[in-house]
């Protein structure tokens, strides 16, 4: 390894989940002093709370997976006319809230140091349209469109704020390995890229390493597309 974050404080939300544990994994192998939070986010003040415990933050990766009950990717698919409130307000209080919380509590101590990495794990989905994840897709967009306009408006100020959307990664909430036992389903996802492979997540992670140093230190809010190809 190169230590390429030797010295560094990392942020990981909901490290357990989704993206988490390989960017973890790579991170610290990579000399990362890594603040592993595996909490749920019920509101600002919990939010607030992570981030001071944290002290200092030179990178977030701001990773949220949406709610269990919703997963794998197969059971989220549902009709436009028939879809549940609650469950797009599930995508919206996991998803969207936690982000604009982290991004708030976060950004004031790298916007006075004048440096900071801050990294989305967001979702390709709202690149291309999937007939039936219509509210998830939505809730994504809405990230996307967050980390687009804000990574905008801190780049004078020294921090970066970029994201990796993935699609047809394989972790342990959306593709799951009970799911993708089932050689059928995992074939029609294949047929759908044209990497002709499912990726997994070191694939995303070393993603998320380059947008968390100075591989980055010319990007400003973008969404970054780790698809195999699916989007192109």
């Amino acid at each position: 390894m190169t230590s390429r974050l030797e010295g560094r404080r990392v942020l990981v939300t909901h490290a357990d989940r989704y993206i988490g544990p390989p960017i973890v994994d790579l991170f610290k192998k990579e000399g990362a002093e890594i603040v592993a939070d595996e909490t749920d986010y019920a509101n600002a003040d919990a939010v607030r709370d992570v981030v001071e415990r944290s002290g200092r933050i030179d990178v977030l990766v701001a990773n949220f997976a949406g709610p269990h009950r919703l997963m794998p990717v197969t059971n989220m698919l549902t009709d436009v006319t028939g879809f549940r409130d609650e469950d797009f307000q599930s995508y919206l209080d996991e998803l969207v809230w936690p982000l604009l919380w982290f991004v708030r509590a976060t950004l004031p101590q790298m916007i006075e140091r004048g440096a900071g990495k801050i990294v989305g794990c967001t979702s390709a989905t709202p690149m291309r349209a999937i007939p039936g994840l219509n509210i998830y897709s939505a809730a994504r967009g809405a990230q996307n469109a967050f980390v687009q306009t804000v990574g905008a408006e801190v780049a004078a100020k020294g921090v970066q704020f970029n994201a990796l959307g993935p699609a047809h990664i394989e972790n342990n909430m959306y593709y799951t390995d009970e799911m993708l036992s089932n050689e059928d389903v995992r074939e029609q996802f294949v047929s759908q890229i044209p990497a002709s492979r499912l990726g997994v997540g070191a694939d995303a992670a070393a993603l998320a390493l380059a947008l968390a140093t100075e591989a980055s230190d010319f990007l400003a809010g973008q969404v970054i597309p780790i698809s195999g190809g699916w989007t192109t």
